[in-house]
């Protein structure tokens, strides 16, 4: 089967981590290509023509170019058929789970950042809080369901996924959300996932060498 996806990424970015990991659990063939961040590779002639806010990731299918996480994930599961919905509203539904998860889980990936990246100390009990507060609310969703949108995994669950596996870089221990810790290894059992440094490439690689 010929890799008609092309993922462009960078290793620490939970978005990319997201776009990497729906592809690896539906068994899809897709090539890599690295960005190197801290060189700026993001902001070239050449990358900005396909992403065109020089972030990651970004997709390339055919004569589409896509950015922006959630909406990668949501053209994947139409076109491959995975993890998404065939009926218009459970496809609609599974939309308004990625911008409730993108406004609650958003903290979560701001105090990583403060705590790996750098920036102001004093965002950093702020964000604390917020994060939280997210993780409440995704432990009350998570009691009594196996997954975000009921017993099956969606894009919702691959959308929350390098979050919560890279929640302790930004010091918060998730055993602390047992529920969440619970969806957490539910996951990790899942074919095709494992956690972000795990799954992520340090370089171009192609679909011919992923084992």
């Amino acid at each position: 089967m010929s890799a008609d996806f092309t993922v462009y990424g960078h290793f620490a970015s939970q978005p990319a981590a997201r776009v990497v990991l729906f592809l690896r659990m539906a068994g899809i063939p897709f090539d890599y290509r690295h960005v190197d961040l801290k060189s700026g590779a993001q902001k070239t002639p050449d990358y900005l023509a396909i992403s065109r806010f020089g972030r990651v990731p970004a997709l390339v299918h055919g004569g589409a170019h896509l950015s922006e996480s959630g909406v990668i994930l949501t053209y994947l599961a139409k076109t491959t058929g995975r993890f998404g919905s065939d009926e218009t509203l459970g496809r609609y539904r599974l939309g308004e789970w990625l911008s409730w998860l993108a406004d609650v889980l958003m903290p979560l990936q701001r105090t990583r950042a403060l705590r790996r990246f750098g920036g102001d100390p004093q965002a950093i009990p702020y964000m604390d809080k917020n994060a939280a507060t997210g993780l409440n609310q995704m432990e009350a969703l998570l009691s009594g369901r196996p997954f975000i949108d009921g017993g099956a995994v969606t894009i919702a669950d691959i959308f929350a996924f390098p979050w919560i596996d890279l929640a302790n870089e930004g010091n918060i221990d998730i055993a602390a959300y047992p529920a969440v810790q619970d969806w957490y290894r539910r996951m990790l059992a899942q074919p095709g996932c494992a956690t972000q440094y795990t799954l992520m490439p340090t370089e171009d690689r192609p679909a011919a060498d992923w084992d």
